[in-house]
């Protein structure tokens, strides 16, 4: 079982998510260049990815954490996400789906930060960044992306900070005497 969360919606989302609250305590849950590779491994972004310094990865996490957050990307943002491109070689096709052209980058690097650049780059290009959601929960800093029909989702998790929260409005729902 993994100890990360894939719970987002999308890899930039669920990277992000690798800082938690547990305990009422942020927790980081990569505290090594090993948990890196492991975290790439499991969101199917590389198999076996290079080191790269974890203070590097964390600050490109924080960076990303607050223009999700924002709901726009500023300069800043696409200017770390561009280094971050440019950490990688690889090849631009052009590719047909379901009847449109779009392209495809054929990435040739194992660096971390070029595969998490690859992924926030490619979010921004086919995402609504006013679909991305902080949880609902009770000290929960997850996000998510909300794709549902009228986008009211509004915890990470039903299972988690959804069930929390709707236990603790029925608890207090009963306790006051309310139907």
């Amino acid at each position: 079982m993994s100890r990360f969360l894939f719970i987002g919606g999308a890899p930039v989302l669920d990277f992000v998510n690798t800082e938690i609250v547990s305990g009422g305590e942020r927790v980081d849950l990569l505290q090594s260049v090993d948990d890196v590779r492991s975290w790439l491994a499991e969101a199917g972004l590389a198999d076996d990815a290079a080191r790269v310094p974890l203070e590097e990865v964390r600050h490109f996490r924080a960076l990303l954490r607050a223009m999700l957050l924002r709901g726009k990307a500023q300069k800043n943002h696409i200017d770390a996400i561009n280094d971050a491109l440019r950490r990688g070689e690889g090849t631009l096709t052009l590719v047909r789906e379901k009847g449109k052209f779009r392209t495809k980058f054929d990435a040739e690097s194992t660096d971390p930060l070029f595969l998490l650049g690859a992924a926030a780059a490619e979010f921004l290009a086919n995402a609504d960044l006013s679909l991305v959601k902080s949880c609902g929960g009770t000290g929960c800093i997850l996000l998510f992306y909300d794709e549902t029909k009228n986008h009211t989702r509004r915890w990470c998790s039903m299972a988690a900070c959804g069930n929390r929260m709707k236990a603790a409005l029925h608890y207090r729902r009963r306790k006051i005497g309310a139907p």
